[in-house]
Formats: C-alpha cells, sequence, structure tokens
C-alpha cells in the first residue's frame, strides 16, 4: 500500500490505538479517521508522510499531547484534531506548517498560551481552539493573520482587553467566537467596520461599556451575541444600538441579555429583522412597555425579556408571532389581562409570565397550544377557575398556577398529565377534594398544594415514587397519613403542618 494516496476511515466504530505502521504510507495525501473511537496517542511516524495535505482525527478518544513532529508536514493544509481528549500545550513546531489553512482543535484539555510561531501561518483561514483550557491575553500573534475568516477562542480562560485596531487587523473575518473567558474592556468599535463580519459572539466574558451603534453598518451581520457581561450604565441611551441593528437585514439572533442595560425598551425594536428568531434582552434594568409593533418580528422563535422593569399589557400584534416557541417575560410589572389569542400560537412550548401583575381569568385558549411544555403564571393576581382546556395539553411538564387568587377545584383532568413533573397551585383559593386522578400523574417530582382550602383525604398517590418535594400544608385536610409516603425513594421534603390528619404518624423514609 505504499503507493496509497488517500485513506478515508471515517464514520466508523473502529477501536484501540492508530497503529504506528500508518507513517510508512509515505505518499499518502489525505488521512481521514474522525468519528471513531480510537484512543491511545497521536503516532509520531505520521511526520513520515511528507506529501500528507489532509489529517482529521476529529470526534475520537486519542489522549497525550499533540505530537510536535507533525509540525514537520509541511504540506499539511487542513489538520483537525477537535472533540478528543488531547493534553498538554500547543506545538510551537506547528508554526512551520506554512501552507496551513484550517486548523481546529476544539474540544480537548489543552492548556497554556499560543505561541509566537503561529504568526507564521499566513495562509490561516480558520482558527478553532474553543473549549480547552488556553490562557493569557488575546493572543497577539493572530492580530497578524488577516487572512482570517472564522476564529473561535470561546471556552477558554484569556483575559485582558482586545486591542481597539482589531477591526483593521483582522478585515475579513466572518465568524469571531470569543465567549465564555474573562475578557474585560469595551468592544472595539472598530469591529464594525469588518464588512464581511456574519457573527459575532462575546457572551459570558467582563466587558464593560456601551454597545457600539455602529453595529447596523454590518450587512452581513445575522449574529450579535453579547450577553452576560457587564454592559451599558442604566442609562436612557443603552439601547440606541437597537435603532442601529434595524439596518441589519439578516439578523436572526440578538443576545444582550444579563447586562446593565437601562433605559425604555424603544419602539425601533419592533423594526428589527423579519428574519430575527431569537431576541434576548432579559435581565437588565430596562423599562417602558413592549412596543406596540412587536408583532412585524414574524419569524421570533424565542423571546427573552425577563427580569427587567416593563410595564403595561401584551400588545395586540403579539398574536401575529406564530412561530414563537418561549415566551420569557417572567419579573416585570406587566398588567392586564392575559390575552385570548393564545390557540393561534401553537408552536408555544414554554410561557413564563410570572412575577408580574397580570389579573382577570386565565384564558382557555391556552389549551390550544397542543405543543406546551411550561405553563408558568403564579405570582400575579389571576381570578376565576383553573381551566380544564389547560389539563389537557399531554405535552405539559411543568404547571404553576401558585399565588394567585384562583377558586374552584382542580379538575380531574389533571390525571392524563402522564408527562407532568411539576404540578403547583399553593397560595390560591381552591377548595373541594384533591382528585383521586392525580394519582396517575405518574412523573410527578413536585406537587405543591399548600395555603388553600383543600379538605378530604389525601387521594391514593402511592405509585407517585418518583415524588421529590411535596406540600400539603396550610389546608383543612383529614384522615390519615397515608404509610407509603414513608417509601417513596426519593422523596426529600414533605410538609403536612396545618392540617387535620389524625393517627400515627409514619417513623421511617422521609419521617
Amino acid at each position: 500500500l505504499s503507493f496509497l494516496r488517500l485513506l478515508n476511515l471515517a464514520d466508523n466504530s473502529f477501536r484501540s490505538t492508530i497503529p504506528k505502521e500508518v507513517g510508512m504510507l509515505f505518499r499518502l495525501q489525505y488521512l481521514n479517521m474522525s468519528f471513531n473511537l480510537l484512543e491511545g496517542r497521536i503516532p509520531h511516524s505520521l511526520s513520515n508522510c511528507s506529501t500528507l495535505s489532509t489529517l482529521d482525527l476529529t470526534s475520537n478518544l486519542l489522549g497525550h499531547e499533540v505530537p510536535p513532529e507533525l509540525g514537520s508536514l509541511s504540506k499539511l493544509v487542513i489538520l483537525s484534531l477537535a472533540k478528543n481528549n488531547l493534553t498538554g500545550k500547543f506545538p510551537a513546531s506547528l508554526g512551520n506548517l506554512t501552507s496551513l489553512q484550517k486548523l481546529e482543535f476544539a474540544y480537548n484539555n489543552m492548556e497554556g498560551e499560543i505561541p509566537e510561531n503561529v504568526a507564521r501561518l499566513t495562509q490561516l483561514v480558520y482558527f478553532q481552539i474553543s473549549q480547552n483550557s488556553f490562557s493569557g491575553v488575546f493572543p497577539p500573534v493572530l492580530y497578524n493573520l488577516s487572512s482570517l475568516e472564522y476564529l473561535s477562542l470561546g471556552g477558554n480562560s484569556f483575559s485582558g482587553e482586545l486591542r481597539g485596531d482589531i477591526g483593521d487587523l483582522l478585515p475579513n473575518l466572518r465568524q469571531l467566537l470569543l465567549g465564555e473567558n474573562r475578557f474585560t474592556g469595551a468592544i472595539p468599535i472598530t469591529l464594525t467596520n469588518i464588512s464581511t463580519l456574519e457573527r459575532f459572539h462575546i457572551s459570558s466574558n467582563n466587558l464593560t461599556g456601551s454597545i457600539p451603534l455602529s453595529f447596523g453598518r454590518l450587512p452581513n451581520l445575522w449574529w450579535l451575541g453579547i450577553a452576560q457581561n457587564a454592559l451599558g450604565n442604566n442609562s436612557l441611551s443603552d439601547l440606541e444600538f437597537i435603532g442601529g441593528l434595524a439596518n441589519c437585514t439578516e439578523l436572526e439572533f440578538l443576545d444582550a441579555g444579563y447586562n446593565r442595560l437601562g433605559g425604555e425598551l424603544p419602539a425601533s425594536t419592533a423594526n428589527l429583522s423579519t428574519k430575527l428568531t431569537s431576541l434576548n434582552l432579559g435581565g437588565n434594568q430596562i423599562s417602558g412597555t413592549i412596543p406596540r409593533d412587536i408583532g412585524n418580528l414574524i419569524n421570533l422563535q424565542v423571546l427573552s425579556l425577563e427580569a427587567n422593569m416593563l410595564t403595561g399589557e401584551l400588545p395586540l400584534s403579539f398574536g401575529k408571532l406564530l412561530e414563537l416557541q418561549v415566551l420569557d417575560l417572567y419579573t416585570n410589572g406587566l398588567s392586564g389581562e392575559l390575552p385570548s389569542y393564545f390557540d393561534k400560537m401553537i408552536q408555544l412550548q414554554k410561557i413564563h409570565l410570572n412575577s408580574n401583575s397580570f389579573q382577570g381569568r386565565i384564558p382557555k385558549s391556552i389549551g390550544g397550544c397542543r405543543n406546551l411544555l411550561d405553563l408558568w403564571i403564579d405570582t400575579n393576581k389571576l381570578n376565576g377557575t383553573i381551566p380544564r382546556e389547560i389539563l389537557q395539553i399531554p405535552s405539559l411538564t411543568y404547571v404553576d398556577l401558585s399565588s394567585n387568587v384562583l377558586t374552584g377545584f382542580i379538575p380531574e383532568e389533571v390525571g392524563k398529565l402522564e408527562l407532568l413533573v411539576g404540578l403547583g397551585v399553593s397560595d390560591n383559593k381552591l377548595s373541594g377534594h384533591i382528585p383521586q386522578t392525580l394519582g396517575g400523574c405518574l412523573s410527578l417530582e413536585f406537587l405543591y398544594l399548600q395555603g388553600n382550602s383543600f379538605e378530604g383525604a389525601i387521594p391514593d398517590i402511592s405509585r407517585l415514587v418518583s415524588l421529590k418535594n411535596v406540600d400539603f400544608s396550610r389546608n383543612n385536610l383529614s384522615g390519615s397519613i397515608p404509610q407509603y409516603l414513608a417509601k417513596f425513594p426519593l422523596l426529600q421534603n414533605l410538609n403536612l403542618s396545618m392540617n387535620k390528619f389524625e393517627g400515627s404518624v409514619p417513623t421511617t423514609g422521609v419521617f
């Protein structure tokens, strides 16, 4: 096989180690062993394959350090070693690979700083070393690689500030991914000079200062992730950048959540690209109302404005967001009645409206959301009864209606929710018997019924062996305490206080 030029063994289930005899295939130009179960070291003998242009060992179980001998493969164009268990430092010898265009070390356990020799890789287009333990400042050598189009350093321990002229030094970048590090300082304004920039992600760092208004000059920008920093100064001008982004007609993803952004949510939010699928501004100090024309964002799938200071009602145009899957508006000061158009929003999976001031009845139309997983509308001022229609959504996993002013009883339909993990109706004005059908919710782990006027005996819930937390306190329940509760293997917290139980109390298990 000494004449072999191409060897592709990808996407199999090969185990054991890479045979060192592979190094005898000295005419080999292409070697792909990705997506297998190979372990052990990368053999040093691969350096004998002097004509190799592609080496792809992605997604295996390879360990130890990257052999410095690979630095002698002068013809190498692609080196992909991502998703292994590689350790050690970045070999300085790889700076000899002056033909290299793609280098990929992501998802390993490598550490240390990036060596200065990397500056010699002037043909490099793709540099991906995310999810390792690399450290130091933003590697100064990278500023010399003007050919870079894709640069990912995310999920490491890089620190310090980015150079103010980074956008002028790396003018060809399409994707710049720097999230989950320890970068400080401001977002360099020169980044907005990179007309080719499509994706910029620098969430989960320690950035400060304002968000450049000139992001709106990037015609190809489709992803802007700047969340979980300390951007903004709780001032009126913090959200002016949103007006500029209205010019980014390709924008699909905007996440500026969990910063220090203040001021009112601008009406221009409704002018963002109709391609926008995810808008996250949660965890700031944003005030004002939800823009009247928010329904213009017809492709929105995720809307996260939680943990702010928003007031007013949900605008009528909200009903146009027919693609919406996640609605996070919890912990604000929103008011008015819950709208009746939820039944048209059939893609909804999570409704999180808790900790607001919504009032009126729970709309039956929520029952039309047949894909709903979470319904969190606790800690509001809702009244009336619990609609049966809601408890007929088979996909429901978490329902929390606690801390409202609900009356009536728990509908028996609750027993059909076989996937229900958590049910909370505590601190309302509910009454009657707890339905026997509750014993059919076989996935239930959390059950909070405290602070109502339930009466009668605890129903037979002996099959609910997954229960972890149960609170029946502050009701008018009577009869004996079921002995089987002591045998629930996962039960950690059980509160039966302030009821009218009688008879003996179990002495084992959680008791």
